[in-house]
């Protein structure tokens, strides 16, 4: 999605947002979501790793070789009746984690090297906080079976701790946070009124990934930018008050 697709899209989500509050609001509803990920694209793609050289992962594999995540959520809206269904406009921050896959850190941990040089090599994990304006439409089959779909707009900042092996910063890499815009897409179902299960999709965007070689920040030649598109398949599980 570029910028220009990107502004036009959080206005309108914003202009929609605004006019829900223009009627009265039935209730409000605050919620907490508990999130399971699945990377995609480059975020899960592949890089043929050399452990025999002992490289710790860098710009050819940093954001790559993800694996599955957890995180929470916070989600405050409103609900609007709007005949055919409700309109809840909403704001909601989230915390996601993913580690490294396990079989890339078991490629460190078992190389002879961790023996000949006394190093525990230690893979980076990645920490994503996105933060978006949504609009979700929800209807009522019965009381118990309530169909939704919905999407919002925002802004993700992503955080990749070091990774490397060694002290003294022998050979280690640093990020830098980086930021972009976000967007998010699901459907799912609440079952009553408190309890709700979804499938989403998070564009979390192409991250410009600023790193350090030997975490020399002061020294500009060791740095460096390698881009990346973070994207993650969650299952959602909300509790509603």
């Amino acid at each position: 999605m570029n910028k220009s697709n990107f502004f036009k899209g959080l206005c309108i989500a914003a202009a929609m947002f605004a006019a829900c509050f223009s009627v009265h609001a039935q209730k409000h509803e605050t919620s907490f979501y508990f999130n399971g990920f699945l990377p995609v694209g480059e975020f899960n793609s592949r890089y043929d790793l050399n452990p025999v050289e002992f490289r710790p992962m860098d710009r050819y594999s940093v954001a790559q070789y993800a694996g599955a995540g957890i995180g929470l959520s916070y989600r405050f809206g409103f609900w609007f009746d709007i005949g055919y269904g409700q309109l809840q406009p909403y704001a909601e921050a989230s915390f996601f984690w993913n580690p490294t896959k396990k079989s890339v850190t078991d490629i460190y941990d078992d190389n002879d090297m961790n023996d000949q040089l006394g190093f525990t090599p230690v893979t980076p994990h990645y920490f994503n906080v996105p933060a978006m304006l949504g609009l979700k439409y929800r209807y009522s089959v019965t009381t118990t079976v309530q169909p939704f779909a919905e999407f919002a707009l925002g802004f993700d900042a992503m955080f990749i701790s070091r990774n490397g092996y060694g002290e003294n910063n022998l050979l280690w890499y640093c990020y830098k946070p980086s930021f972009n815009f976000a967007w998010m897409v699901g459907a799912g179902t609440y079952l009553g009124d408190k309890v709700s299960v979804g499938l989403y999709y998070f564009g979390l965007g192409d991250h410009r990934i600023n790193y350090n070689r030997f975490c020399e920040v002061s020294d500009p030649t060791s740095s460096k930018v390698v881009k990346r598109n973070i994207g993650e398949l969650a299952i959602r599980f909300g509790f509603h008050f």
